[in-house]
């Protein structure tokens, strides 16, 4: 479990966390989401969603983002990080994923015998909206947006 604390005496508009680019990682920032949304006495039905979201884009950026692929017979090296922002506005959150790559996501439709290519289609289902752009600092990012209002937009 990552560490992480939310100051009870305060409410934070957001609060984000930057993990190691592992698989393992993407149960951190699920398990992060949850707990930081419930602080803010969100609903179950917000929470659910979110996570889905969360976990997709993690995984994501722990697979294809993190840093460009190494060289043949190169491990990815142990650097390369992650980091999940969340932020609460009157209305909507909005879950944003930093990484190291510079290639921008794209949604695909996968076949119905491939295991993977669903994440972004996951993602445009459950979220009002996403969009993804190049950091100034190197790498992009990915957000979607939640309603707040009542969950998911297909919920």
């Amino acid at each position: 479990m990552a560490e992480f604390a939310i100051p009870r005496d305060v409410e934070l508009p957001s609060v984000s966390l930057t993990l190691p680019a592992v698989l393992s990682s993407a149960r951190q920032a699920r398990n992060f989401t949850a707990e930081s949304l419930r602080f803010w006495g969100e609903s179950e039905e917000l929470i659910d969603s979110a996570v889905l979201i969360v976990c997709e884009l993690a995984t994501n950026a722990i697979r294809h983002g993190a840093r460009p692929p190494a060289p043949y017979g190169c491990e990815r090296g142990t650097d390369a990080v992650v980091t999940l922002r969340l932020a609460l506005q009157a209305d909507v959150l909005h879950i944003e994923v930093h990484d190291g790559s510079m290639i921008l996501p794209v949604q695909r439709a996968a076949g119905r015998d491939e295991d993977c290519g669903r994440g972004m289609q996951i993602i445009a289902a459950l979220a009002e909206s996403w969009t993804c752009g190049r950091a100034p600092e190197g790498g992009k990012w990915v957000r979607a947006t939640l309603s707040r209002g009542g969950g998911a937009a297909g919920g």
